[in-house]
């Protein structure tokens, strides 16, 4: 699919984790695996459900314009994926009732939609770690190459004492570190949603009776769960823990993705500051068609700066926004909380990833002028008398490059 959202800029960058085709992707992938599941339990035919399995996979983005116009009629779009799973796997005739019924058996809307957006959170942290790594590796170089460069201090918004510029991209390696170490898919708890259509698992304990029963005292539904769980990649919650309505688990699988976007968000402001006219301590990467202004083609904008700093504050507020939908959940199945959900999810793992990779860029090219920072230092008498000189900063940015070298071998 071609991003064409003229309204985000950079939204190229994640389209192909986050874009309508993934999330169709994930949902289908989510219906797979559970049919593959039900035969790892042994209440499924095996030869059938790898069958059944096969053919949903082969289904592409031609069912996007499909699903997404019967979305509206069921309020969600597993509704009509379901439908069009089911025709797939049927012949003209009306045959294959077994292979039809194995898709969505036991299941929910629900179920499935948290979790494809758990799959979908999970590829968009995978996305954001490796380019904060990348991002955190040119912030090392940064802090040690200039731990003894000096420059002025300044704060709020005035200029203070002496600093070095390698203690300034030591603080901002350690909040990158912080969140590369947050963002790891593999430290977190990334759980399937089970529970059926009203959280009790009726219709999975339904299976129970074709299942082969091992002797485990595992209940089916943990099993099942389990089984589902492991085909995708995910943690499997115990069947008691059902969060239909809990929403905890995907609010703390995504806050991560804001964390990330808010450290790349501090970078961005500073560089905007400092590259101003008055101040060229900074300048972003020059490239061709980058910074440009359509009136005043003399000027360089800082433009990766200025949307790494809109898609930080766009993630803490989709944050704000699943917050707000955690506290408007009611009863076993909520009627409003879950459908405002999947908005901010996209939004935050959107932008997340935006801020993070284009962070990694600009650092990778960023211009530093030394000379220009020595140069802001000193020039008022009353500022700099009696100054301790640059305190410790060199120790400062040295110490924050040895502690994301250290985290890097111990992993």
């Amino acid at each position: 699919m071609v991003f064409t959202d003229l309204l985000v800029p950079g939204g190229q960058r994640a389209e192909p984790v986050i874009g309508d085709a993934a999330v169709a992707r994930a949902l289908v992938r989510a219906e797979s695996a559970w049919v593959l599941a039900q035969a790892d339990l042994g209440c499924a035919d095996a030869p059938t459900a790898v069958r059944v399995a096969s053919v949903l996979d082969t289904v592409g983005d031609e069912i996007l314009v499909e699903i997404a116009s019967e979305a509206e009629g069921g309020g969600n779009p597993v509704i009509g994926l379901v439908r069009r799973l089911k025709a797939e796997v049927s012949d003209p005739d009306g045959g294959q009732d077994a292979a039809r019924e194995l898709v969505h058996r036991g299941l929910t809307s629900q179920d499935v939609m948290d979790t494809a957006l758990m799959l979908l959170v999970r590829d968009s942290l995978g996305a954001v770690h490796e380019a904060l790594g990348s991002a955190a590796d040119e912030l090392e170089g940064l802090a040690s190459s200039h731990a003894e460069t000096p420059m002025a201090a300044r704060t709020l918004g005035q200029r203070a004492l002496p600093t070095t510029f390698g203690a300034r991209a030591g603080r901002w390696l350690d909040a990158v570190a912080a969140a590369h170490a947050a963002t790891d898919p593999d430290r977190l708890w990334l759980p399937v949603s089970g529970g059926g259509a009203a959280g009790t698992n009726a219709a999975v304990l339904d299976l129970a009776g074709s299942s082969n029963d091992d002797g485990l005292s595992m209940p089916v539904p943990d099993r099942l769960g389990l089984m589902w769980a492991q085909r995708l990649g995910l943690n499997a919650p115990a069947s008691e823990q059902v969060w239909h309505t809990r929403r905890r688990p995907l609010i703390d699988a995504v806050e991560p993705l804001a964390r990330a976007a808010t450290a790349c968000g501090k970078i961005a402001g500073d560089v905007v500051i400092s590259s101003r006219n008055e101040i060229a301590e900074l300048a972003e990467p020059a490239a061709k068609g980058r910074g440009g202004s359509s009136s005043m083609p003399h000027k360089r904008n800082p433009s990766m700066s200025i949307l790494v700093r809109r898609s930080a504050v766009a993630c803490a507020r989709a944050i704000g926004e699943l917050l707000e939908s955690e506290a408007l959940a009611v009863e076993e199945r909520s009627d409003l909380a879950w459908h405002l959900e999947w908005e901010p999810i996209r939004t935050a793992a959107r932008h997340s990833i935006i801020a993070s990779t284009m962070t990694a860029e600009m650092l990778a090219g960023l211009e530093v002028d030394a000379q220009a920072m020595r140069s802001h230092l000193g020039q008022d008498p009353v500022e700099t008398a009696g100054s301790p000189g640059t305190g410790n900063s060199a120790d400062q940015a040295r110490a924050a490059a040895r502690r994301w070298k250290n985290a890097k071998e111990k992993k």
